[in-house]
């Protein structure tokens, strides 16, 4: 499991995800959404969003925010390293399994 403190990736005021969203994009994102955009990413799980739990609701910054989305569409667009093979990626690719 991964832990990030919230020092090193947010500064600046938190408020609640979901809020921040409905702001940026003019919809509200599911619960769900937002679990998944924190803890299990997006785009295979290259994109995560820097947030913290915190008051029973994910949290993070309006930078944090920008940068989720900006990270997004470079995945989308192909301009982003795509993830390094690990060990057990590369004996599945050689049994063909990958």
């Amino acid at each position: 499991m991964v832990t990030q403190t919230l020092s090193q990736n947010l500064t600046g005021q938190i408020e609640a995800v979901s809020v921040i969203a409905k702001r940026r994009t003019g919809k509200r994102p599911s619960p769900a959404t937002v679990w998944r955009w924190c803890r299990k990413g997006v785009r295979g799980g290259s994109v995560k969003l820097a947030a913290v739990f915190h008051g029973g609701c994910w949290q993070t910054t309006s930078e944090a925010f920008d940068q989720f989305l900006a990270d997004q569409t470079a995945a989308a667009l192909g301009e982003r390293d795509e993830p390094e093979q690990t060990d057990s990626d590369a004996a599945l690719i050689a049994a063909g399994l990958l």
